[in-house]
């Protein structure tokens, strides 16, 4: 099963926000409180259109991941997927199309996880992400670029 990514034409659609939602508001609830019109704004004050990507699935949309490159990283905002799919081990083979890319840019990958984000933070451990920074509410890993692959 093949995973793509494809530029989303309206990252700030009713559509995408719905999606977060499902995704992210037990987490951000549980430590900050949800406030629609908040994460909306910070969506749009925070994270670049170009950023954002559809995940595909064979034919089938499972989610949208948000990245930038910088400096010598590829940073991972986000990566939401649809409900119908989580524990199907989709999550392990969208990081490893990132993984891939950012191989191919000759780049480390960063990203940071809700502690309380459980799944998550077990994903990231069990595919050799390192932590790097703890703070309160997030943990920040890092997964170093190897150059002998």
């Amino acid at each position: 099963m093949s995973i793509t990514f494809q530029q989303m034409e309206d990252p700030y659609s009713d559509e995408v926000f719905r999606l977060t939602k499902s995704g992210l508001f037990p987490y951000v609830d549980e430590v900050f409180g949800w406030d629609d019109e908040f994460q909306k704004q910070r969506m749009l004050n925070d994270y670049e259109a170009k950023w954002f990507h559809w995940v595909y699935s064979a034919d089938s949309r499972i989610g949208y991941v948000c990245f930038r490159p910088y400096d010598q990283a590829l940073h991972l905002h986000l990566i939401v997927l649809d409900q119908n799919v989580i524990g199907q081990g989709l999550g392990k083979k969208v990081m490893d199309e990132i993984h891939k890319m950012a191989a191919d840019e000759e780049r480390d990958i960063t990203l940071s996880s809700f502690r309380c984000n459980e799944r998550a933070v077990k994903m990231y451990e069990s595919l050799n992400y390192e932590i790097i920074e703890e703070e309160e509410h997030f943990l920040l890993f890092r997964k170093s670029y190897n150059k002998t692959r």
